[in-house]
């Protein structure tokens, strides 16, 4: 019998998933995006919607970095991206769709695309549009786990189970891009320029981070 025990806690061990990401500081995690790049350029306000706080939101993210860009025609892109090396089954990523409502918004559209964003690089993501009682937003976001990149929580969660049955904790990434503008195809058309370009001027491990191996 104690043999038998032995040699499932040595199973159990050895499936134990583990962790492949290492930390990173803030430093590290804010220089991997560029601050000004292409035609765009920083400014240091934001009216950004931001993960609802609580200490399990501190739990979901290690890394919030939140940035507003303005291109030369003077048209604003609010850019956010949350990071956690480690995704674990009660530690996931929150889906903007959320946090708008929780916000205050009402979630008028929400519907997966496939966003192209250079030869043999498409990405699985999202558009949403949020209307609030000043304005109507318009939301590009994709959340990769690992090299996954989930459309939905239950994708997301599929993901999570994949990464563990091969043995280790994937890390977690949303990135998400708006505009406040009701116009949803020009929307979804700025934000793929805007992301292109960030991507063409960004490091080999910026773009690791944006879009894993893809």
């Amino acid at each position: 019998m104690g043999g038998a025990l032995l040699a499932v806690s040595g199973l159990a061990l050895a499936r134990e998933p583990k962790r492949r990401y290492p930390d990173l500081s803030a430093k590290q995690f804010e220089t991997l995006f560029p601050a000004t790049f292409g035609g765009w350029r920083t400014l240091p306000v934001s009216e950004l919607v931001m993960p609802p706080e609580s200490d399990l939101a501190n739990k979901l993210y290690q890394h919030i970095l939140t940035r507003t860009y303005v291109n030369e025609a003077g048209t604003g892109v609010m850019f956010l991206v949350a990071y956690n090396s480690m995704q674990i089954n009660n530690v996931q990523l929150h889906r903007p769709e959320v946090c708008y409502y929780a916000g205050g918004f009402s979630i008028d559209i929400s519907r997966p695309l496939v966003l192209p964003l250079g030869p043999g690089l498409d990405i699985p993501a999202r558009t949403v549009l949020a209307s609030g009682d000043s304005r109507k937003e318009n939301i590009l976001y994709w959340t990769r786990i690992g090299d996954e990149f989930p459309q939905s929580q239950v994708q997301q969660r599929i993901a999570m189970t994949k990464a563990n049955i091969e043995g280790y904790l994937p890390d977690g990434l949303l990135l998400r891009m708006s505009v406040i503008n009701p116009d949803n195809s020009r929307s979804v058309a700025l934000m793929s320029a805007f992301m292109k370009d960030m991507l063409a001027h960004s490091t080999p491990a910026g773009r690791r981070m944006i879009v894993g191996v893809a």
